[in-house]
């Protein structure tokens, strides 16, 4: 369940498409999340940017009867400069809570390579590819930021636990505008496997209404379920 939606957050954001100068000071949007009909949580995502620097955060919280059975929570946080239109980060966090523990990831990184990973609690495993001599790497939000502004990702993407090439495909009828996303080059940084969950990531945006910053829907198929996210 952890890891679901720890997915979710990660891959559900680069669906949006900046449509707004990147001049603007702060943008901010509510999800609720369901399975089905059930309501299991709710997302915040804020995007600031101020000249050539950008911070940007999600939030996440449990919520509904769920929430008596299994407690969770997540922040996640990006800043950063902005370099011939990339999004380039100095750092990146994120913590994850339940009932039984608390996970922490915090990335630092130096002219596009990582030049720290600190995991709380520590990874006991070795790991499995020299990730401190890569280059051109930035973390998640970073890449989803590159994809809204751009429709393309030219770097690759670490998390604390995982590299990966996120890549978005556009297909437009009409003033509907739909996407999907794929992940390609996956490796598990601790551990030796390459399995992904993760089967797609769909919207469809009405370009023709005003409010077409943030789309009204989302879905998202992951371990055989559809996660659907509306905007509150």
């Amino acid at each position: 369940m952890k890891l679901l939606l720890i997915k979710l957050i990660l891959f559900f954001t680069i669906i949006f498409q900046l449509t707004i100068e990147l001049s603007a000071k702060e943008l901010n949007v509510s999800y609720k999340i369901e399975i089905g009909a059930i309501n299991i949580g709710s997302l915040k995502w804020s995007v600031n940017l101020d000249g050539d620097n950008y911070k940007t955060s999600l939030l996440l919280e449990d919520r509904g009867f769920l929430s008596g059975l299994y407690n969770f929570s997540g922040e996640y946080l990006s800043e950063g400069m902005i370099f011939e239109d990339d999004f380039i980060p100095f750092r990146y966090k994120q913590v994850w809570k339940t009932k039984k523990k608390t996970r922490e990831v915090e990335i630092l990184f130096d002219k596009k390579m990582v030049s720290a990973l600190i995991l709380s609690p520590k990874e006991s495993e070795l790991p499995r590819i020299e990730y401190l001599k890569i280059q051109g790497l930035v973390d998640p939000l970073s890449s989803f930021l590159n994809i809204l502004t751009s429709g393309a990702n030219n770097y690759k993407t670490i998390d604390g636990r995982r590299l990966y090439k996120m890549s978005l495909n556009l297909t437009e009828e009409k003033n509907i505008v739909s996407k999907k996303i794929y992940i390609t080059d996956y490796f598990n940084i601790w551990t030796d496997h390459k399995r992904k969950d993760l089967k797609f990531i769909i919207t469809k945006q009405d370009k023709s209404k005003k409010d077409n910053f943030f789309p009204n829907n989302i879905k998202i198929k992951n371990k055989g379920l559809v996660f659907t996210l509306t905007k509150i």
